[in-house]
């Protein structure tokens, strides 16, 4: 009896070591899986306290400093803005609930199967020496190769990086967002200020050709161009009053806000000056886009996945226990001997009718291999998808930034222009023909001419401020950096 009782203490404590080993492993992923969630996303919670330093402007009205140096004025809301809304936006907080419950997957995938608990009641018992036997129990516990679980464990542990840089990724989405909608929203603003300002002139101008008409030295017509230029000017004012509407429920709707909340926005800001080359950018970007960093880790995870492929030609081993119950009956009695008259001597074990127990083993046989062969090429397959999807993504985010530094160039040359030439030059027009007209040497239509153009240009100043700071934001959030991160 001790031989056996023995070997199954053995097997006990084999099982036993190979459920604590398995659950260890399982144990040091998850721990890390969610040591690097929590890092991260503590980080990302700390991060509005260093907006001011990040998101950073050019300093003081009609000056260009470098981009490194912060416009209190300009920073102070759109920082405000920008900490809101990553700490209110819903998109932001279902990336982070995400990336929690991916870290959760790994506990799951790593841990063994559920135990197996199985019953077989036999209707006619089975009779041995020990009793009848009429009921078994059973538990099983499936042992899968410890590599397959570490396997597993090491892709959940991938998609968790990947869900946290598709957190990431929708940080600087929405960022760039606020700072996308925050400029289009100053456009129109200066552009409805710019508007309203020249209603005020044409009345000055409408009077003058009044007077002008009144002494008999010009037509009607004058009065009447004048006043259609002033009602165009009404009609545009209502189209920008509707946007200014439209970009301030967007911009609300970024903070999670009642839509109707009022956004403020800078009256004047200086110039951004932006000195980068593309290839510093693209080097940064390798390293801080989160998009490229999430294809380095599906490619990780694609890899695990191959490995995990070529492991089914490993079998699953299967390790339990079973107890039998046995019922007492009766002794045996063995019939008279007709010689002797007597009975014979025999064991009287059956009458205690005693329990049995069996140890069980056995293991998976791995021998259609066309399906592991199948599984394995599929797995090879997304790997190469993974490592091209990786190439289309760098290309992507290549032509990204060289066009966006690009239209910050052209947008920054674009500002001065207007502000340092044309719309000088335009205004200086303005005023010569206005006083021409007065002085009766001038046509009206070529005042009206002049003053258009001098409005149009001053529009379109503002227009390509707002665009270099979107152009800004869309270059900052392919590069995964803001472009103060980009100079230290």
């Amino acid at each position: 009896m001790e031989q056996p009782v023995r070997f199954r203490s053995t097997l006990m404590c084999a099982l036993a070591i190979v459920v604590v080993l398995v659950a260890i492993q399982g144990c040091t992923l998850y721990r890390s899986g969610a040591q690097e969630v929590s890092a991260c996303l503590q980080r990302g919670a700390s991060s509005g306290a260093e907006i001011g330093r990040v998101y950073s402007r050019s300093q003081g009205p009609g000056t260009e400093q470098p981009a490194s140096e912060a416009d209190p004025r300009v920073l102070e809301r759109l920082r405000d803005y920008i900490v809101l809304a990553l700490e209110r936006n819903p998109d932001i907080e279902a990336a982070e609930e995400a990336a929690r419950s991916k870290v959760e997957q790994i506990r799951q995938v790593t841990a063994l199967p559920d135990p197996f608990l199985k019953m077989k009641i036999l209707p006619e018992p089975v009779r041995t020496a020990e009793g009848d036997n009429f009921f078994i129990l059973g538990v099983s516990q499936k042992l899968p190769v410890p590599e397959k679980l570490d396997r597993a464990g090491r892709i959940a542990f991938e998609e968790t990086r990947m869900a946290l840089q598709r957190w990431q990724a929708t940080r600087l989405r929405v960022i760039a967002d606020v700072k996308r909608a925050y400029f289009q929203l100053y456009v129109v603003n200066r552009s409805i200020d710019v508007t309203q300002a020249n209603q005020d002139l044409l009345r000055g101008l409408i009077d003058v050709a009044r007077s002008q008409v009144a002494v008999g030295r010009r037509r009607q017509d004058d009065v009447l161009r004048a006043q259609v230029e002033r009602s165009n000017l009404e009609a545009e004012l209502i189209t920008l009053r509707q946007r200014h509407v439209t970009l301030v429920s967007r911009l609300n709707q970024l903070l999670d806000r009642k839509p109707q909340t009022e956004i403020e926005t800078p009256d004047e800001f200086a110039i951004r000056a932006v000195d980068l080359a593309v290839a510093n950018l693209l080097e940064k970007a390798l390293n801080a886009n989160p998009d490229l960093r999430r294809m380095e880790h599906q490619i990780d995870r694609d890899q695990e996945s191959l490995e995990l492929a070529r492991l089914a030609y490993w079998p699953d081993f299967a390790l339990g226990l079973e107890w039998m119950s046995m019922a007492s009956r009766d002794a045996f009695r063995p019939p008279l001997n007709p010689t002797t008259g007597q009975r014979p001597t025999v064991p009287q074990m059956s009458e205690d009718g005693s329990d049995n127990w069996a140890v069980t083993f056995g293991f998976s046989v791995p021998i259609w291999h066309d399906k592991i062969k199948g599984g394995i090429e599929q797995a090879t397959r997304r790997l190469a998808a993974s490592r091209a999807k990786y190439r289309s993504t760098a290309n992507r985010i290549e032509f990204a930034i060289e066009d966006a530094l690009k239209r910050v160039e052209s947008q920054q040359e674009l500002a001065r222009l207007f502000k340092d030439t044309i719309i000088p030059q335009a205004e200086q027009t303005y005023r010569v023909s206005q006083g021409s007209y007065t002085a009766g040497t001038s046509d009206f239509l070529y005042v009206i001419d002049n003053w258009r153009k001098w409005l149009v240009f001053t529009i379109q100043y503002y227009r390509s401020m707002g665009e270099l700071e979107r152009s800004v934001a869309d270059l900052e959030q392919a590069i995964g950096l803001s472009l103060s991160e980009v100079g230290e």
